[in-house]
């Protein structure tokens, strides 16, 4: 039997959670947003598990030998992917945040920013001095 990679068992753990995503919500939708409600009932849980994992995806992309150039490259490619499954919607979310305290919203994703920022000034560094 073949060893599968870092970088191959990350693909498999995205297509498996993908697959059956889709085929669940092709199936029956109503189930999956009782799950997607579930989830999503305690966001700080949701937030702290989803950032560990991150971390740790992150670890096992930087130690396959990926710089985190290439990996912020991957990330545009994945933005411009999401970008027209949210456009149709972009009216929904832009009148929600019309009402809203953007200063307040950053002060309450103070972490999610501030990860956001050390992996952008991280890519500016390998780009201007490596």
């Amino acid at each position: 039997m073949m060893r599968a990679s870092a970088l191959e068992i990350l693909a498999g753990i995205l297509i498996v959670l993908a697959v059956v995503k889709l085929a669940v919500v092709l199936v029956n939708t109503r189930a999956w947003i009782a799950l997607a409600r579930a989830l999503y009932t305690r966001p700080m849980v949701t937030s702290t598990v989803s950032i560990v994992l991150a971390g740790v995806v992150l670890y096992f992309l930087l130690t396959s030998g990926l710089t985190i150039v290439q990996i912020l490259a991957v990330a545009l490619f994945v933005l411009l992917l999401i970008v027209p499954g949210f456009a149709p919607y972009a009216s929904v979310l832009l009148g929600w945040l019309e009402n809203k305290d953007i200063g307040q919203i950053v002060k309450a994703q103070w972490l999610y920013v501030a990860i956001w920022l050390i992996l952008l000034g991280w890519g500016v560094y390998e780009l201007v001095f490596v």
